[in-house]
């Protein structure tokens, strides 16, 4: 069974897809920033299934970072990518300290695409490989109380599906999830205040991992927010969309 690495692994959507590609088989080396958190997800995953678990802790939010973490990992021989980690930002982004852009640009970026270049290499030259990216269905929206954090998965969305079909025929796939608002600690690290409802974080991490195994380019979970962003989206005008958003809860 083919070896993954997932980062963002110790906990939401990230710890739900290592336990359920653990019980598909899969060896795991799973990245985060907290070790203990990490050891904790390992030791869990261990106690139930026969697979080799690895740990790294890692500052994907960091320049440099993931390529050092390739550079740690790359003669094991990963077959599958999960670009899970992310972080939101919410906020006056005119008067936000930029630093904060800065990390969230890089973790939700930058470094996605330099572990999807790095290991999409490798993946070419045996001619086998998945890449699993984590967007939102807010890559469909502009987000005016999130701007950075919105712009950076209509990133994921377009990068992810111009790499897909760079790499059609080639044994190498690329996947692109869309969640909706998802039972997870993300919300919380991203100010975000009354999001306690949504998705279970393994229903999602399910359906993703299904269709990264299938080999498709995009999946959206929910059914509303399918109908959101294939059918809604398409007739609201561009000009109206950002004060629909800026009016809905606290998007």
């Amino acid at each position: 069974m083919q070896k993954a690495l997932i980062t963002g692994a110790s906990s939401g959507i990230g710890k739900e897809l290592a336990l359920i590609m653990a019980a598909a088989g899969h060896d795991l080396v799973l990245v985060a920033r907290n070790k203990d958190d990490l050891l904790r997800v390992q030791k869990e995953i261990i106690a139930s299934h026969d697979v080799d678990v690895q740990v790294c802790a890692a500052d994907l939010s960091l320049p440099g970072s993931a390529k050092k973490l390739y550079e740690q990992i790359r003669k094991q021989k990963i077959e599958i990518l999960v670009n899970n980690a992310g972080a939101g930002l919410r906020g006056d982004f005119f008067h936000d300290n930029f630093d904060r852009t800065t990390r969230l640009a890089q973790l939700n970026m930058i470094s996605l695409m330099e572990l999807s270049q790095l290991f999409g290499r490798d993946f070419l030259e045996q001619n086998s490989g998945k890449i699993l990216n984590i967007g939102s269905i807010v890559a469909f929206l502009p987000g005016p109380k999130q701007p950075a954090y919105y712009a950076s998965k209509a990133f994921v969305r377009n990068l992810s599906r111009a790499l897909a079909y760079n790499l059609r025929n080639t044994g190498v796939t690329v996947t692109t999830l869309h969640p909706g608002v998802t039972k997870t600690k993300f919300f919380e690290s991203a100010n975000v205040k009354n999001f306690t409802s949504g998705a279970s974080a393994r229903s999602v991490a399910l359906l993703g991992y299904k269709a990264m195994m299938s080999g498709k380019i995009e999946v959206t979970h929910g059914f509303w927010n399918k109908l959101i962003t294939n059918v809604v989206i398409r007739f609201i005008p561009y000009r109206l969309q950002a004060p629909v958003v800026d009016r809905s809860s606290d998007a």
